[in-house]
């Protein structure tokens, strides 16, 4: 009888503590619910005054980032780069300078998103004036040489300009379309 009652005892005790078990495992769960966007991955590499050259099959430049503070993700192939100073190059044109806060490449995907302060600054032949496009946020696709924004626009060229709200801009042909609210004046 003590052995049915001692075995009897240890199967409460193991039923009781799996419970114990689910009860609390299933407290803990809804208490650390996290947000997947709330984790911040650490980067691969960090690199300080760095200059990163992206070329293509032929051994072409196809821009360059310069920045005093650059981050490396592998798993999503992001650079993340403070201050970023950018030279998108065109072929037989002078190339595209943009500088801006913060930059975020994807460098596999060819894509670049520029935040804060954006500066670009375009030349269509190397002795025409430079035109100076000014907004908080741009999108550069490479492949397409396009530039996007959803944002207001200051475009200046001499004593000419244009602004208005969103952009979509040819880097190849020089075309710069803003969709709202445009104004400007054009001075010879």
């Amino acid at each position: 009888m003590s052995y049915i009652r001692k075995n009897l005892f240890n199967l409460v005790i193991i039923i009781f503590g799996f419970t114990s078990v689910l009860i609390i495992n299933n407290k803990a769960d809804s208490i650390l619910d996290i947000d997947s966007n709330d984790i911040k991955t650490m980067p691969d590499n960090i690199f300080n005054k760095v200059k990163y050259i992206a070329m293509n099959n032929d051994g072409d430049p196809l821009y360059t980032i310069s920045s005093p503070h650059m981050k490396q993700f592998f798993n999503n192939e992001v650079i993340e780069a403070n201050n970023p100073n950018i030279l998108l190059f065109r072929k037989n044109k002078p190339p595209t300078k943009i500088i801006s806060n913060f930059g975020s490449i994807a460098y596999k995907r060819q894509n670049i998103k520029l935040t804060g302060n954006v500066q670009m600054y375009f030349q269509e032949e190397i002795k025409s004036p430079f035109l100076k496009l000014n907004t908080e946020e741009i999108y550069i696709y490479l492949k397409e040489q396009l530039a996007v924004t959803d944002l207001q626009v200051f475009i200046k060229k001499n004593n000419s300009y244009l602004n208005g709200i969103g952009m979509k801009s040819s880097l190849t042909k020089g075309e710069f379309i803003l969709f709202e609210e445009t104004r400007g004046k054009h001075a010879n």
